[in-house]
């Protein structure tokens, strides 16, 4: 312990000795500099075609002089389409270690010679029916592979082929400044360079897509929760369209991995999906009718698509394309923009909260295929909006995808306000459905109701929480029994009001009367003129205690007796004619006589295959409990509401029928 502070102070002092004896590196701006020399120069050029004017020897003294930063349209050739070629030579100093081109793009295609041999190029180099327009990456060159002992000078020739798709708004040969010569892991390292920035140049695009995506998938599982919703449809197919077409672009224009003529026919048809599904989107939210100008808008849509194809063929320009694709969508983003002004002047929220997102994308997405028109045609050199870019951090995003997210984000908000306020509707049905769901039990008779001499059964499945069916047992007094059967038209709680209203009409006139013919006359004059235009079939049955069955139908199945559907006479629906003249049809029972009434749910039970129930498995099994016949059509497939009443006669029949 006492030699602790004494090592400490020799082991300080040997470190302050080393560190004496070490020099700081010394940099030098002379013998560290890199290899690297700019090609931002004159270049000889000439228009044509020879394969000699790669020969290191040719005599190219009589060529013209163009800048390599700018293209040859700026310099006296503008229009010029097809070959020329460029030449220049390189000094290598002695020592020099592998040496590369780095060259910036060169339009449309082009093969790079060095002392007449070829080592490398991009895109194609000569007229083929695809061809691919390479727009930003630049590309290296091999020079020398080994390091090179004595001084040299190589003879650089470059062969362009411009396409004549491209050349009235496209200048073909070099078409910005940045060309080296340099060692070979600089060029490679300035590659990357360029390959990061230009990810940061598109990444707006490639961010936007994606959030694209992720809310379409999003939408997408909304859209199975409420399949009947077409709007959530809609607009998951707006989303994913526009995330494809985001992707699609930032690779072509990034990457340039597919041909020219394959990326138009692709982005016109997904464009053209897109704008469909924004007019369906519209008409649906807005609620508007699909007219002449809603289908004349869809078929130019449809059209546009075929723009994509003019390029394949050289059947027109890339200008020409763009002034035809603004012709074809303009009249939807017509019949969209007016739809929501319609709408506003209407006081419809919808129409305020979407007209002005819709008026800013549709719009500029119009201003921007015009604009680039014109530029294409020459008539005017302007910058469009889609490549304005803002210098937020930390990343400049364009204004074209600002617009955008604030036109999906706006319809997001606008399907969330939707998708809260149908829920809230919905939860109030509920409750109506449900106090419409307790009414009808009240209303329904108790099941095997003690009717002395006769023995009844009753079974009510409902197809859903409420019903249309209805039905009645209702002795009258004298020992006799009355029975009532029908079905309303629809379903849901506009039928359930109806059912509750036959029911109460049902019991107050069966105390005045049990004539079948009568009730019926009194119920069809209380919905006559009060269902807006819907109707009830029905059939009311009365049996004496001596067995005399009266019967009256308006437009229902006739009961079973004994296995044997009764004849009655045709007769309309309730609630269809003033006066329809209900007849009455008389029948003698005998003790032990069985009658069956049903409702259309059983007969017109579904199978899987498609097949009904029909009339006559349910003959068959007529005789059976009202429970078994009930539970047969409902596991056959049940696709309405499901009666059964069962009547067997007990008592004595009449000797004699009047």
């Amino acid at each position: 312990m006492p030699f602790c502070p004494t090592l400490r102070r020799v082991a300080v002092s040997l470190t302050l000795v080393i560190g004496a004896a070490i020099q700081a590196q010394t940099f030098d701006l002379d013998r560290d500099r890199r290899p690297v020399a700019s090609l931002d120069g004159l270049w000889r050029f000439h228009p044509g075609d020879d394969p000699r004017w790669a020969d290191p020897n040719f005599d190219d003294s009589s060529w013209g002089l163009l800048r390599s930063d700018q293209p040859w349209a700026t310099q006296g050739y503008a229009g010029l389409s097809g070959y020329a070629w460029y030449r220049f030579a390189v000094r290598l100093p002695a020592g020099s270690g592998p040496t590369s081109l780095l060259l910036m793009p060169i339009y449309t295609g082009y093969r790079v010679y060095v002392d007449g041999r070829l080592v490398g190029g991009v895109g194609a180099i000569e007229p083929t029916l695809l061809t691919s327009l390479h727009f930003v990456l630049p590309a290296t060159m091999p020079l020398t592979a080994t390091t090179a002992p004595q001084p040299r000078t190589l003879h650089i020739a470059i062969r362009v082929w411009h396409s004549a798709i491209w050349s009235k708004y496209q200048s073909g040969g070099p078409v910005r400044p940045g060309n080296l010569v340099c060692s070979t892991p600089l060029a490679l390292r300035e590659m990357r360079t360029f390959q990061r920035a230009y990810d940061v140049y598109y990444i707006d695009s490639y961010l936007t897509g994606f959030l694209a995506f992720i809310v379409g998938l999003t939408m997408l599982a909304l859209c199975f929760m409420r399949p009947r919703d077409r709007e959530y449809w809609w607009f998951t197919a707006i989303l994913l369209l526009g995330c494809a077409q985001d992707t699609l672009e930032f690779f072509y224009f990034a990457y340039s991995i597919l041909p020219t003529q394959v990326f138009d026919l692709v982005d016109h048809a997904l464009g053209a999906l897109g704008w469909t599904a924004c007019l369906y989107f519209f008409a649906i939210v807005l609620n508007q009718r699909r007219g002449p100008w809603f289908r004349i808008g869809l078929i130019m849509l449809l059209l546009s698509t075929l723009d994509g194809v003019t390029n394949w063929f050289h059947l027109g320009t890339p200008a020409v394309t763009n002034g035809l694709d603004v012709v074809m969508e303009l009249p939807a983003a017509l019949w969209i923009i007016t739809t929501l002004i319609r709408s506003a002047l209407r006081r419809n929220p919808d129409g305020y909260l979407l007209f002005v997102p819709a008026f800013l994308y549709f719009g500029e997405g119009i201003a921007n295929q015009f604009l680039g028109s014109l530029n294409q045609f020459g008539w005017i050199h302007t910058t469009l909006l889609e490549d304005i870019q803002l210098p937020l951090v930390p990343f400049p995003i364009s204004l074209s995808e600002i617009i955008y997210i604030v036109f999906l984000m706006s319809l997001l908000a606008f399907l969330v306000r939707r998708f809260s306020l149908a829920r809230k509707h919905e939860e109030h049905l509920q409750v109506q459905f449900e106090a419409a769901r307790q009414v009808q039990e009240i209303l329904v008779p108790e099941a095997g109701a003690n009717v002395p001499g006769f023995a009844v059964e009753s079974v009510y499945l409902p197809a859903e929480s409420v019903g249309g069916d209805f039905f009645q047992q209702i002795p009258d007094g004298e020992g006799g029994l009355l029975v009532v059967i029908g079905d309303v038209a629809g379903k849901g709680l506009p039928a359930a009001m109806v059912v509750a209203m036959m029911v109460g009409a049902i019991r107050a006139e069966a105390d005045h009367s049990a004539d079948p013919a009568q009730l019926l006359r009194s119920l069809n004059t209380r919905l006559v003129g009060r269902s807006q235009g819907g109707f009830s079939t029905c059939l009311a049955a009365h049996i004496s205690s001596k067995g005399r069955l009266t019967l009256a139908n308006a437009g229902h199945f006739p009961p079973w007796i004994n296995g044997f559907a009764l004849d009655l006479p045709g007769s309309l629906p309730l609630g269809v004619a003033a006066d329809p003249g209900y007849e009455s049809t008389t029948v003698g029972l005998k003790p032990g006589d069985r009658l069956t009434f049903l409702s259309d749910g059983v007969v017109e039970a579904q199978g899987a295959s498609g097949e009904l129930f029909g009339f006559e498995r349910t003959g068959e099994i007529s005789q059976k409990t009202a429970e078994a016949i009930a539970r047969a059509a409902q596991l056959y497939g049940q696709c309405d509401d499901i009666t059964v009443v069962a009547v067997e006669f007990e008592g004595v029949a009449s000797a004699a029928l009047a």
